[in-house]
């Protein structure tokens, strides 16, 4: 369809249609933990194994909340530091450039809100991809921020993120220090110390231990196998 200037009409339309609407129930007592307190707290820190949830549970309520109207918009961002800064030599509009770099999110988004809604808040804005290089000068209110991999932080990206949550929003921070990709300082250890040292009032979650990890059997016994084999060899980079 074209408008009167005949330029396609892009404007995409929202749909419920095969949306995901099963509760989010948690599958161990600190699923159960991590799910109340991305409820109840307005700054959450999540590390640990892979396959625990730490992104699939804040996706899920963070399309809850959009949908019910408890927040205007979504941000979702990850670090590039790690990957070699290359999301903008991709073709395309800023979505188009991010979307396969958040598919693992987008994912979850796609479900939780249905295909049509995604495509929807995209567009308009109420989801918003961003690179977290691009951070400063930023600021927001009445939003769920959900940092994702943040294991590859930069300290200094770190300390200025933390600084953009503005008034009635929600920022939920996830990564395995493990699997840290970049060889300085991990910034997201960064945040975890000075929390520690100033005793700040914030919901901590470490899915410390493989039992954790309820993606599959599979993903499980590779993720044993690896730290046992990390312990004598060093870590596979």
């Amino acid at each position: 369809m074209k408008g009167r200037n005949n330029t396609p009409n892009t404007r995409k339309k929202k749909s419920d249609d095969g949306r995901d609407t099963s509760p989010l129930l948690p599958l161990n007592e600190l699923q159960d933990e991590y799910i109340k307190a991305i409820k109840s707290e307005s700054i959450i820190l999540c590390t640990g194994v892979w396959g625990s949830s730490k992104t699939y549970c804040p996706s899920v309520i963070a399309c809850d909340m959009l949908l019910g109207g408890y927040v205007e918009k979504i941000v979702v961002a990850r670090p590039t530091e790690g990957k070699g800064k290359s999301v903008g030599y991709f073709k395309g509009d800023k979505n188009e450039k991010l979307s396969g770099w958040a598919a693992p999110i987008l994912d979850t988004f796609k479900k939780r809100l249905g295909e049509g809604n995604l495509e929807a808040y995209l567009e308009n804005g109420k989801v918003e991809l961003l690179a977290l290089e691009q951070v400063k000068g930023r600021s927001w209110d009445d939003t769920f921020i959900l940092v994702d991999e943040a294991e590859d932080l930069e300290k200094a990206v770190a300390k200025s993120l933390v600084s953009r949550q503005g008034v009635r929003s929600k920022l939920v921070i996830t990564g395995d220090i493990n699997q840290t990709d970049i060889k300085e300082y991990s910034g997201l250890q960064l945040l975890l110390d000075v929390a520690k040292y100033s005793d700040l009032k914030i919901a901590t979650i470490d899915f410390n231990d493989w039992e954790h990890c309820v993606r599959s059997d599979e993903a499980k016994m590779w993720g044993i196998a690896f730290e046992a084999y990390e312990e004598e060899h060093g870590r596979v980079k």
